[in-house]
């Protein structure tokens, strides 16, 4: 081996175990706290709740029973094909019912009982009228009967569902005070929890595991058929794992320190598999950054909004520029860039400092005696907000010098220069919001925005549960869709419940 190839190697060991080749400084004190900064004490548990408490609740929910007759037509005369034994509310009930007792098996053993049944009827009774309530048959839908109607109707008008439970949602969250502009909201970096959206998408697994229809056995050669998913494949999760499912995104808010207060706003079925397979919806960052752009059409005091690494800065610039606070993990093997260099002239000489881009804030590039590329982060006084058509965001800094300290403002969102195409590498100069974050995520407010993203695990979490060996009981991306809203539509029906006015606002 020569001396060439072995000194090589060595130095791509290096770089591996210590994963960079230059050193990043202590992160200074300044507007986004310090490391005396205590973390935020933790929130009450939220209590128990038994069944027969989610679908009491479930059936308190008047914008339910509004939900199903704005989506589920009643049958029209002439049309071809078994009528229905029920009216389509009934069966928009006995969708959401299912995350309340586990599967649709449960829920129609469930609703053929008397001790259940009636309450729907006296929900009914007090939504819909006496009439209505009367006309119902003594006993519910059977699995057969459900199994028609979900196929035959429920999937057919799917996106309809959807986007009138999004409405009545977001309604419903304003109504209890959330992301209003009527109270005090913090200030940008410290956003009050109600007016911070968060947001994540998850893996949920089909009804069986099976990826093939048919597989025969090389012994027997016997053939056995099985049911697969016609949607689900396998993606890879944070951490290398690998999994098998349908992938859905869900955005949500809620009250700090209160238990049962979540809103689920938004929920929509998202591509992971090869946009050639999948051209019918769209992929995570799309359906995130339309779904907030709605939320704010609706809701102008929302704040922030926080995410984790699969929203990159192409995602976040739009948003950034509709004047929310956009937080992320910082994405790893992002390398220092170079932004500009900083001059001022005296009399006698000059001052300059090189300013570069490192963990997502501004650095100064300095080089230690060992020849050591060494970045010194920058103190922030205050993240700045200029509303103009598009919103900007500036980092108002204070860089050290030996003839005297300089103030210096830089934006922290996309700009028109970043957008023009370098003609070396035929993409745009600078990815601004990819490197420079307007709250960087090393800091005692980064960590507190990371913190409210973590709701969206426990609601991810809390949906695989409601269902036995958490697998959403039904096949297609379209009926795990709506299995998940029916899941928000009980989630949703508690918070209203038990938290009609969290925030004491007046009526």
């Amino acid at each position: 081996m020569t001396k060439t190839k072995a000194r090589s190697r060595q130095r791509t060991k290096e770089k591996t175990t210590k994963g960079r080749n230059w050193l990043l400084g202590p992160i200074p004190d300044d507007i986004f706290g310090s490391t005396s900064t205590p973390p935020p004490p933790p929130g009450p548990q939220a209590p128990p709740l038994t069944i027969d408490e989610r679908f009491e609740y479930l059936l308190s929910n008047p914008d339910l029973f509004t939900a199903a007759r704005q989506t589920l037509l009643t049958r029209e005369p002439g049309s071809v094909g078994r009528p229905p034994d029920y009216p389509p509310y009934i069966y928009f009930v006995f969708l959401c019912s299912i995350s309340v007792f586990g599967s649709a098996r449960s829920t129609a053993r469930h609703l053929q009982r008397d001790l259940w049944w009636s309450g729907v009827r006296e929900a009914v009774r007090k939504h819909l009228g006496p009439e209505e309530s009367d006309a119902l048959k003594p006993t519910g839908p059977s699995l057969s009967q459900w199994n028609y109607f979900f196929k035959k109707h429920l999937k057919t008008c799917m996106s309809a569902v959807r986007d009138v439970s999004r409405e009545l949602w977001i309604q419903q969250a304003l109504d209890m005070g959330m992301m209003t502009e009527s109270r005090s909201r913090g200030s940008w970096i410290r956003p009050e929890r109600d007016q911070v959206i968060h947001g994540d998408a998850t893996v949920a697994a089909p009804p069986s595991t099976q990826t093939r229809h048919e597989i025969t056995d090389k012994k027997t050669g016997e053939i056995r058929r099985h049911r697969v998913d016609p949607d689900a494949s396998y993606t890879t999760e944070g951490g290398g794992r690998r999994v098998y499912g349908n992938k859905f995104l869900s955005l949500a808010v809620r009250v700090a320190h209160t238990p049962h207060s979540r809103v689920i706003l938004a929920l929509a079925s998202v591509r992971h598999k090869k946009r050639h397979r999948d051209p019918g919806r769209e992929d995570e960052g799309t359906a995130v950054v339309r779904l907030v752009h709605h939320l704010l059409s609706k809701a102008p005091g929302i704040r922030a909004f926080t995410y984790d690494t699969a929203l990159r800065g192409v995602h976040r610039a739009p948003l950034i520029a509709d004047g929310i606070v956009v937080f992320t993990p910082q994405h790893g093997g992002l390398e220092p860039h170079s932004l500009q260099r900083y001059e001022k002239r005296y009399k006698d000489g000059k001052c300059s400092h090189d300013l570069y881009v490192t963990e997502g804030r501004v650095c100064q590039r300095r080089f230690t005696v060992d020849g050591e590329t060494y970045y010194t982060p920058l103190p922030v006084e205050e993240l700045e907000r200029r509303k103009q058509k598009k919103s900007r965001f500036y980092h108002r800094l204070i860089i050290p010098c030996s003839r005297g300290d300089h103030e210096f403002r830089i934006r922290v969102d996309e700009t028109s220069e970043d957008r023009e195409i370098d003609p070396s590498t035929k993409k745009p100069r600078f990815n601004r919001t990819e490197h420079l974050r307007q709250i960087p995520p090393d800091t005692p407010a980064g960590r507190r925005l990371k913190g409210f993203r973590q709701d969206s695990e426990s609601n991810h979490s809390r949906f695989d549960q409601a269902y036995p060996h958490k697998r959403v009981p039904a096949y297609g991306a379209n009926g795990g869709l709506l299995i998940y809203i029916g899941y928000a539509w009980v989630n949703n029906s508690i918070t209203r419940a038990l938290g009609q006015n969290p925030l004491g606002l007046a009526a």
